[in-house]
Protein backbone atom coordinates (compact mmCIF):
# COMPACT_ATOMS: atom_id res chain seq x y z
CA UNK A 1 0.00 0.00 0.00
CA UNK A 2 2.58 2.80 0.59
CA UNK A 3 6.15 2.81 0.63
CA UNK A 4 6.54 5.60 3.24
CA UNK A 5 8.15 7.79 0.07
CA UNK A 6 6.64 11.00 -0.80
CA UNK A 7 3.16 12.73 -0.71
CA UNK A 8 0.71 12.08 2.23
CA UNK A 9 2.59 14.90 4.79
CA UNK A 10 4.32 15.12 7.77
CA UNK A 11 3.65 12.74 10.72
CA UNK A 12 4.57 9.05 11.00
CA UNK A 13 4.73 7.40 7.77
CA UNK A 14 3.57 3.44 7.02
CA UNK A 15 5.72 1.56 4.96
CA UNK A 16 5.26 -1.93 2.68
CA UNK A 17 6.83 -3.37 6.09
CA UNK A 18 4.49 -2.45 8.34
CA UNK A 19 1.66 -3.25 6.51
CA UNK A 20 2.22 -6.25 5.83
CA UNK A 21 3.39 -6.55 9.77
CA UNK A 22 -0.43 -5.38 10.04
CA UNK A 23 -1.66 -7.91 7.42
CA UNK A 24 0.50 -10.92 9.02
CA UNK A 25 -0.79 -10.28 12.61
CA UNK A 26 -4.63 -10.46 11.15
CA UNK A 27 -3.41 -13.59 9.72
CA UNK A 28 -2.13 -14.74 12.35
CA UNK A 29 -5.74 -14.30 14.22
CA UNK A 30 -7.30 -15.71 11.66
CA UNK A 31 -5.04 -19.11 11.91
CA UNK A 32 -5.60 -18.73 15.70
CA UNK A 33 -9.76 -18.45 15.64
CA UNK A 34 -9.76 -21.03 13.16
CA UNK A 35 -8.03 -23.01 15.22
CA UNK A 36 -9.77 -22.58 18.56
CA UNK A 37 -13.00 -23.37 16.25
CA UNK A 38 -12.17 -26.45 14.91
CA UNK A 39 -12.81 -24.85 11.33
CA UNK A 40 -12.12 -27.61 8.51
CA UNK A 41 -11.14 -27.06 5.10
CA UNK A 42 -14.83 -28.41 4.03
CA UNK A 43 -16.40 -25.64 6.29
CA UNK A 44 -14.53 -22.98 4.80
CA UNK A 45 -15.16 -24.12 1.14
CA UNK A 46 -19.23 -24.07 2.05
CA UNK A 47 -18.84 -20.47 3.72
CA UNK A 48 -17.01 -19.08 0.76
CA UNK A 49 -19.31 -20.80 -1.50
CA UNK A 50 -22.32 -19.38 0.24
CA UNK A 51 -21.44 -15.57 -0.81
CA UNK A 52 -23.83 -14.46 -3.72
CA UNK A 53 -22.23 -13.69 -6.72
CA UNK A 54 -23.46 -9.80 -6.73
CA UNK A 55 -21.57 -9.96 -3.78
CA UNK A 56 -18.46 -10.99 -4.99
CA UNK A 57 -18.10 -8.53 -7.91
CA UNK A 58 -18.99 -5.75 -5.05
CA UNK A 59 -15.99 -6.85 -3.19
CA UNK A 60 -14.03 -6.67 -6.91
CA UNK A 61 -15.05 -3.49 -7.47
CA UNK A 62 -13.83 -2.35 -4.56
CA UNK A 63 -10.88 -4.05 -4.63
CA UNK A 64 -10.04 -2.71 -8.21
CA UNK A 65 -11.26 0.73 -7.10
CA UNK A 66 -8.48 0.50 -4.11
CA UNK A 67 -5.82 -0.69 -6.39
CA UNK A 68 -6.54 1.17 -9.72
CA UNK A 69 -5.58 4.72 -6.98
CA UNK A 70 -9.22 6.02 -6.75
CA UNK A 71 -10.12 4.85 -3.50
CA UNK A 72 -6.50 4.46 -2.97
CA UNK A 73 -5.62 8.35 -2.93
CA UNK A 74 -8.46 9.17 -1.11
CA UNK A 75 -8.38 6.73 2.05
CA UNK A 76 -4.16 6.80 1.59
CA UNK A 77 -2.63 9.73 0.18
CA UNK A 78 -5.63 12.53 1.04
CA UNK A 79 -5.35 12.24 4.90
CA UNK A 80 -2.11 14.74 5.91
CA UNK A 81 -0.94 11.64 8.38
CA UNK A 82 -0.35 8.51 6.12
CA UNK A 83 -0.59 6.80 9.20
CA UNK A 84 -4.00 7.58 9.32
CA UNK A 85 -4.40 6.45 5.71
CA UNK A 86 -3.89 2.99 6.82
CA UNK A 87 -6.01 3.58 9.40
CA UNK A 88 -9.09 4.38 6.99
CA UNK A 89 -7.90 1.24 5.03
CA UNK A 90 -8.28 -1.36 8.04
CA UNK A 91 -11.72 0.36 8.99
CA UNK A 92 -12.87 -0.55 5.16
CA UNK A 93 -11.74 -3.66 5.79
CA UNK A 94 -13.30 -3.95 8.74
CA UNK A 95 -16.88 -2.98 7.13
CA UNK A 96 -16.08 -4.92 4.50
CA UNK A 97 -15.47 -8.04 6.89
CA UNK A 98 -18.93 -7.78 8.50
CA UNK A 99 -20.92 -7.14 5.47
CA UNK A 100 -19.29 -10.58 4.18
CA UNK A 101 -19.97 -12.18 7.38
CA UNK A 102 -23.58 -10.64 7.37
CA UNK A 103 -23.98 -11.92 3.53
CA UNK A 104 -22.86 -15.29 4.37
CA UNK A 105 -24.49 -16.38 7.93
CA UNK A 106 -28.05 -13.74 7.12
CA UNK A 107 -26.88 -11.96 10.63
CA UNK A 108 -23.86 -11.38 12.77
CA UNK A 109 -24.87 -13.27 15.66
CA UNK A 110 -25.61 -16.10 14.07
CA UNK A 111 -22.55 -16.90 12.29
CA UNK A 112 -20.11 -19.56 12.10
CA UNK A 113 -16.72 -19.94 12.88
CA UNK A 114 -16.00 -20.51 9.42
CA UNK A 115 -18.37 -18.15 7.79
CA UNK A 116 -16.00 -15.70 9.97
CA UNK A 117 -12.92 -16.90 8.26
CA UNK A 118 -14.58 -16.88 4.86
CA UNK A 119 -15.44 -13.25 5.64
CA UNK A 120 -11.78 -12.51 6.88
CA UNK A 121 -10.45 -14.00 3.38
CA UNK A 122 -12.74 -11.28 1.56
CA UNK A 123 -11.66 -8.62 3.70
CA UNK A 124 -7.91 -9.18 3.67
CA UNK A 125 -8.32 -10.14 -0.53
CA UNK A 126 -9.67 -6.88 -0.55
CA UNK A 127 -7.41 -5.01 1.36
CA UNK A 128 -3.96 -6.71 0.02
CA UNK A 129 -2.39 -4.62 -2.76
CA UNK A 130 -2.43 -5.50 -6.34
CA UNK A 131 -4.81 -7.78 -6.23
CA UNK A 132 -7.60 -5.61 -7.64
CA UNK A 133 -6.58 -6.26 -11.87
CA UNK A 134 -6.07 -9.88 -11.26
CA UNK A 135 -9.73 -11.02 -9.54
CA UNK A 136 -8.24 -12.93 -6.93
CA UNK A 137 -11.73 -12.61 -5.53
CA UNK A 138 -14.00 -14.19 -8.00
CA UNK A 139 -10.98 -17.21 -8.84
CA UNK A 140 -11.33 -17.78 -4.99
CA UNK A 141 -15.54 -17.87 -5.41
CA UNK A 142 -15.00 -19.65 -8.48
CA UNK A 143 -12.51 -22.46 -7.20
CA UNK A 144 -15.33 -22.81 -3.62
CA UNK A 145 -18.30 -23.06 -6.04
CA UNK A 146 -16.74 -25.90 -8.07
CA UNK A 147 -15.19 -27.60 -5.14
CA UNK A 148 -18.90 -27.36 -3.48
CA UNK A 149 -21.05 -28.62 -6.99
CA UNK A 150 -22.37 -25.26 -6.84
CA UNK A 151 -24.68 -26.49 -3.79
CA UNK A 152 -24.54 -22.96 -2.64
CA UNK A 153 -24.73 -21.07 -5.88
CA UNK A 154 -26.12 -17.82 -5.06
CA UNK A 155 -26.82 -14.83 -7.18
CA UNK A 156 -28.89 -12.26 -5.24
CA UNK A 157 -28.44 -12.35 -1.61
CA UNK A 158 -31.66 -13.06 0.05
CA UNK A 159 -33.00 -10.43 2.40
CA UNK A 160 -34.01 -11.50 6.10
Amino acid sequence: MGDGKGGGGAGPRFSKWSFRVVVTAILALMAWYAGQHNVTAQQFNEAFARIPFTAILLAMFFDYGLDSGKLYDKMVKKPSNRMVGLIYALIATGVFFFAFLWLIAGSIQAASAAAVIASGAVALLVLMPNTGTSEWVLWMWVAETLVTAGKFLTILPGVH
